[in-house]
């Protein structure tokens, strides 16, 4: 939207419907990424919570010193706006109080709550809400995308388009496989399983994350499937024999307190617990039922 809108902002032969034209140079600049009046300040420090530094936005403000290049509109996207520190953030407010002319800034967030009130007070806030799943599926199928790999994409994607998009079918179904064999191998496995397990997953973010997102799914389904619940609301649609064969050997009582489980973990590498102590436990609690869920968990469906 925020490239949709800096195109408007500076195409030279708009279209009737209001649109970009997509060819002149502005718009060609801007699907190339060199347009020198778009600026994305994205995260730059690496980590669990990679931020937005204050030195990003002073060179911005410096930047903005100066008219838009063009000669039309200088448009910044701040992506996530979350991400600023407290002294970036406090370092944006001057420019949000007194905004240079011709100059119009994005922030983006998943929460408004995760942003500084003073920060949402200067904004026209817009709300997007997430797209549907079956649009979602929809538009992958359309794209060539098989209709099981599609839903497990958009489920994935949060209802995001572009998020799902951007995901490679063919890498998720080999990390949902590698995720099923490690839930099966716990399961049956013992102490030393876990600890091996535990401490090889702790030192890859991206994996860890992607162990725990799709985990969850995984769980969900197999509850959905003992529920009787029609095959589109599944999020791995193509194993549902698989699904099947689960429910035969387990029950909802073990699958929400592992669903619980994995939705702990997940807040806490969020907050930045130890990561392999974080996993050990949660290894343990898939190994065994635990104890019986509260009766409001089952609201995590």
């Amino acid at each position: 939207m925020a490239r949709a809108l800096a195109g408007v902002l500076n195409c030279a032969r708009l279209r009737e419907d209001g649109d970009a034209c997509g060819e002149c140079p502005s718009c060609v600049r801007l699907a190339a990424g060199t347009h020198p009046d778009f600026h994305v300040l994205a995260p730059t420090s690496e980590g669990r919570q990679p931020q937005i530094k204050i030195e990003q936005i002073r060179e911005f403000r410096r930047v903005t010193a100066y008219p838009p290049v063009g000669g039309g509109w200088r448009v910044a996207l701040i992506k996530p706006a979350e991400a600023m520190n407290d002294a970036a953030a406090n370092a944006l407010l001057k420019t949000l109080e007194e905004p240079p002319p011709q100059h119009l800034l994005i922030l983006t967030a998943g929460v408004e709550a995760d942003l500084f009130p003073t920060l949402v007070s200067r904004c026209q806030k817009l709300a997007f809400a997430p797209l549907p799943s079956p649009l979602i599926v929809g538009e992958l199928t359309r794209r060539g995308v098989p209709a099981g790999q599609a839903a497990l994409v958009a489920a994935l994607s949060g209802g995001s388009l572009g998020r799902a998009l951007a995901l490679e079918p063919e890498v998720l179904l080999a990390q949902r496989r590698q995720v099923l064999e490690d839930l099966a191998r716990l399961s049956r496995g013992n102490y030393t399983t876990v600890l091996d397990w535990a401490q090889k997953l702790a030192k890859a973010v991206p994996e860890a994350d992607a162990f725990l997102l799709l985990a969850q799914l995984w769980h969900r389904d197999l509850i959905l499937t003992a529920l009787g619940a029609p095959p589109d609301l599944l999020a791995n649609q193509d194993l549902q024999e698989d699904l099947q064969g689960a429910c035969r050997e387990g029950s909802r009582a073990l699958w929400l307190a592992r669903l619980a489980a994995l939705a702990a973990a997940a807040r806490q590498l969020t907050a930045n617990l130890n990561p392999e102590l974080t996993l050990d436990l949660l290894g343990f609690r898939l190994q065994s039922p635990g104890p019986q869920p509260s009766p409001d968990l089952g609201m995590v469906l």
